[in-house]
């Protein structure tokens, strides 16, 4: 399955991916009142929203189509394949980020190979959705791109041990970790955190949809291509993490708990180059769409 969040006729909705098309799932759930009922209290629910008040989500959005499907109703909920995208997390409670989780990039930029996973945080107020600009501020002299695998947590997460933590996975999608490179080496030399130059508005983008596990056999063998005006910048797969999505659940769920619609973003591969403004940057993952976004 894959999950939208869109607007349409100037009003919000989670979608459902179903036929070349979409269906409407905050129109077409109100009818299952023993699963939804919380849905009374949220007119424009966004995925997190969904996330956070129905546990087992995949399995009730699984049992609630096929339903749907069988008394022919699913048809009533559809709408344009050309509705516009937003970003399909809105806003999840953190974004915790790896840095240092490819040994190509962690060597470019100077660094030795980590032997536990490098943790910093990104604010959610950064998240932009497809097709929205990247804001190029004045007092920045270096800006660059960083695709990564974003994994998206269904269910609360504590203390969660590594052979159980592909099972709090809701799903996947596309990050941009959009970096004020010169910000962040200042920041560096002076013993400070990397938090703002990750965190500028607009350092976020995500999507173009979430697609959940069942349509991702394997996320540690996804290929990632980045491209600026077309040309490839960076290119690799999710097997050369050098820590996996089990082990980063659990050494984060040790130390922070995760909640449902949280998203870990699990480091870029080596290619960093600055961007100019004007650029157009595409990235793609295997199985994810593509992210398109414009630097002004």
């Amino acid at each position: 399955m894959r999950l939208c969040y869109a607007i349409e006729n100037g009003k919000s909705f989670v979608g459902l991916a179903y036929r070349e098309g979409w269906v409407n799932l905050s129109l077409a759930m109100r009818s299952f009142s023993s699963y939804f009922a919380w849905l009374s209290m949220h007119p424009q629910p966004t995925t997190v929203d969904w996330l956070r008040n129905t546990p087992d989500l995949s399995r009730v959005l699984q049992e609630a189509v096929t339903h749907l499907e069988q008394s022919g109703e699913i048809e009533r909920y559809r709408v344009p394949s050309q509705v516009r995208l937003l970003a399909p997390l809105t806003p999840p409670s953190k974004i915790v980020a790896l840095g240092r989780n490819y040994a190509a990039h962690a060597a470019e930029m100077g660094h030795d190979v980590p032997q536990e996973p490098v943790l910093f945080a990104k604010a959610p107020s950064a998240i932009i959705g497809p097709d929205e600009d990247i804001v190029y501020p004045e007092y920045v002299h270096r800006l660059d791109p960083e695709i990564e695998l974003g994994v998206v947590i269904g269910r609360q997460a504590r203390h969660v041990p590594a052979e159980q933590a592909m099972q709090y996975v809701f799903g996947y999608t596309i990050v941009n970790d959009v970096t004020a490179r010169d910000l962040q080496r200042a920041a560096q030399e002076k013993g400070y955190p990397w938090f703002i130059s990750k965190s500028l508005d607009t350092f976020c983008p995500l999507g173009p949809y979430l697609v959940l596990t069942d349509e991702i056999e394997n996320p540690h063998n996804l290929e990632l291509t980045l491209r600026v005006n077309g040309q490839v910048r960076q290119h690799s797969n999710t097997s050369d993490c050098i820590f996996k999505i089990p082990r980063l659940i659990a050494y984060i769920s040790q130390r922070i708990t995760l909640e449902p619609g949280d998203l870990i973003a699990t480091g870029t591969p080596e290619g960093i180059a600055p961007l100019q403004r004007g650029d157009v940057v595409e990235c793609s993952i295997t199985g994810l769409g593509v992210l398109r976004n414009r630097v002004v």
